[in-house]
């Protein structure tokens, strides 16, 4: 590739790099985690708890149940669809 069409590309994408890549804020990347904590926290979660609790009652049911299974699961469960709650708490408690 000529050294004159190098300097021409180069130069083609430090005049139109900032309104290609200009955007408007961080909008897209903050639907893009709402979206994601909507998923990880909406009907999908919803039914791996209830899942979680079915494994629990067929462990109790060939006696294999330990508390600290049931700790675990309820702490599962209460961590994940509390965890909007939990950080709410936590940026008021800062001031933020």
């Amino acid at each position: 590739m000529p050294k004159i069409l190098k300097a021409l590309l180069l130069l083609s994408f430090t005049v139109f790099a900032p309104e290609a890549f200009a955007q408007t804020g961080l909008q897209p990347v903050s639907s893009v985690l709402q979206t994601m904590i909507s998923i990880l926290t909406g009907p999908i979660a919803s039914m791996l708890a209830i899942l979680a609790v079915i494994s629990c009652g067929f462990l109790a049911w060939t006696g294999r149940f330990t508390w600290g299974i049931a700790g675990s699961v309820i702490m599962g469960i209460v961590l994940v669809f509390g965890s909007t709650q939990i950080v709410s708490f936590f940026q008021s408690a800062l001031g933020h």
